[in-house]
């Protein structure tokens, strides 16, 4: 038997047809694409927020609130709350309704608001939300707080007075009379001014008496002021005229019967002279004088 029995052949050489082996190429991986966070949009800025008159009167000059707030949208829902310093629940909430941003914006405060304002010290707070509803923030710069002070008469005096002594006072007597009113000594040309808005019933010159005098019938309220012995000249106001709280009247004088300047103020209780009566004015003055 020729050729080797029994051995296994050996693989061949060259190409058989096979393909020849090749290692597989690792895949290449796409570049991850960042994932860009929108920004959480932000409410309506507070740029600017303030009072330009921290103390009002009622039926006086109102308080005038300015204010300017940045957003993108046109308009937002303003709120006004007032609030005691020590409380943060709110006396009072004024809805100014849809303003427009990015302008400055007032607003007239008068305390008689959805009825009167209780009188005492205020916090007045700003907020607003823009049609997302989301809420006012504050600028670095700006506060969204102001201060104020609502009273419902001040002191009838725009100067230094003394309430004199016990002649000055209500009650104490007089030639043939009794003293009817208060007398407050000051100096000759010191303003006069109303303690409370209303209309002048009366102007008038009494030479032995009350000299240079008016009548103020003060509004919701059933008291009547009467001034006397005001500086010949000074008297700025006519009969039937409405005046507003802290309005000038007159100016001190010693007109009529009168031993030196001063203002002698009467307060009564229903119409001067006309169904009323007169109360000592003292306890009103020293209250008006803490305030005013």
């Amino acid at each position: 038997m020729a050729g080797g029995e029994g051995g296994a052949a050996a693989p061949p050489t060259g190409g058989g047809g096979g393909a020849a082996y090749a290692p597989h190429a690792p895949k290449q991986e796409k570049p991850k694409r960042r994932r860009h966070r929108r920004r959480k949009a932000r409410g309506p800025l507070l740029e600017r927020f303030d009072v330009a008159r921290n103390r009002v009167f009622l039926y006086g000059r109102p308080a005038r609130l300015s204010f300017r707030i940045a957003s993108r949208s046109r308009t937002v829902s303003v709120r006004l709350y007032l609030m005691k310093p020590d409380s943060r629940t709110p006396v009072r909430t004024i809805r100014l309704g849809p303003r427009p941003t990015r302008s400055d914006q007032t607003y007239l405060l008068t305390g008689r608001e959805e009825g009167t304002l209780p009188q005492g010290r205020y916090v007045v707070r700003i907020a607003a939300r823009d049609r997302r509803g989301r809420r006012l923030r504050r600028a670095a710069s700006a506060s969204s707080v102001a201060q104020l002070g609502f009273y419902h008469h001040r002191f009838p005096l725009v100067g230094p007075f003394s309430y004199g002594g016990e002649g000055s006072r209500f009650g104490a007597k007089r030639e043939g009379h009794t003293h009817q009113g208060q007398d407050l000594s000051a100096d000759e040309g010191t303003p006069i001014v109303a303690p409370r808005g209303g209309v002048i019933t009366t102007v008038a010159y009494q030479a032995g008496g009350a000299g240079n005098y008016a009548v103020l019938d003060g509004e919701g309220e059933s008291r009547d002021y009467v001034f006397m012995h005001m500086r010949t000249g000074s008297v700025v106001v006519r009969e039937g005229q409405h005046v507003r709280t802290g309005q000038r009247i007159g100016e001190v004088g010693s007109t009529g019967e009168s031993s030196g300047p001063h203002l002698h103020f009467e307060v009564w209780l229903g119409r001067w002279f006309d169904g009323g009566h007169p109360v000592d004015p003292l306890p009103f003055l020293k209250s008006w004088d803490r305030w005013s």
